[in-house]
């Protein structure tokens, strides 16, 4: 069965797992370990090992990583990706015991995981009984949401622009003290057409530091933006 496929069909939530947020385990002695069978499969995300991935974390890893189910893949990535954590690999097991799932933690461990979603396939022809979604915490890009303009605000400034919406704390919107409310109409000079425009610019600039125009309160002004860096949903 195609993974890829096998993840667009889990299922969106594990029995008994359901309001776990994290989860802890001891440190195992040896004849307490689990048994890794055959089918334990840990498939890393091309592109995005350790020698990319950790001079973009936004903290060391974790020593336990948050283990929770899933609501499903598709919805996990729409969800975790705008808080900046990246997909960095999945894994499958042929059994939902303790020892898979304690090979889960373990294997999360290995790659720096900060978060684990888990998700039980409901395709009845599958062999695999578990499988589990690693993601890590990067810096963030921006750190704010936006969206285009209404049609008032584009009769007042129709060359347009977007409208800031929630600034995400200790990002580099936050960090430029930019606001809820903040109209952007041009980045390094360049003229915001709309949301797109921005999110092509923010993509095309990250890592560096960038001008932004702001109108705020009627009044223009200017902001110097440290643009964070980090990977696109899928």
């Amino acid at each position: 069965m195609n993974y890829r496929l096998f993840f667009l069909t889990a299922c969106t939530a594990l029995a008994g797992c359901a309001t776990t947020t994290r989860t802890v385990y001891d440190e195992p002695r040896e004849e307490d370990r689990p048994v890794v069978a055959a089918t334990d499969r840990y498939e890393p995300v091309p592109g995005r090992g350790p020698d990319v991935i950790d001079p973009l974390r936004a903290a060391a890893p974790p020593d336990q990583p948050e283990i929770s189910a899933g609501k499903s893949p598709a919805a996990d990535l729409d969800q975790l990706t705008p808080q900046s954590y990246v997909l960095v690999g999945n894994s499958r097991h042929a059994r939902d015991d303790d020892d898979a799932r304690r090979w889960i933690f373990d294997q999360g461990r290995a790659v720096g995981a900060d978060k684990i979603r888990l998700y039980a396939p409901i395709d009845p022809a599958s062999a695999d009984a578990l499988a589990a979604a690693y993601f890590v915490h990067v810096r963030l890009v921006f750190g704010a949401s936006f969206r285009d303009l209404n049609a008032a605000e584009r009769a007042a400034y129709p060359a347009g622009g977007v409208r800031l919406g929630d600034i995400v704390g200790a990002s580099p919107a936050s960090r430029a003290n930019l606001r809820t409310g903040d109209l952007v109409t041009a980045l390094d000079g360049r003229t915001v057409a709309d949301r797109a425009a921005f999110q092509a610019m923010l993509k095309d600039k990250m890592g560096r530091t960038v001008a932004l125009t702001v109108v705020r309160n009627g009044e223009t002004i200017e902001r110097k933006v440290q643009l964070g860096r980090t990977f696109a949903a899928q």
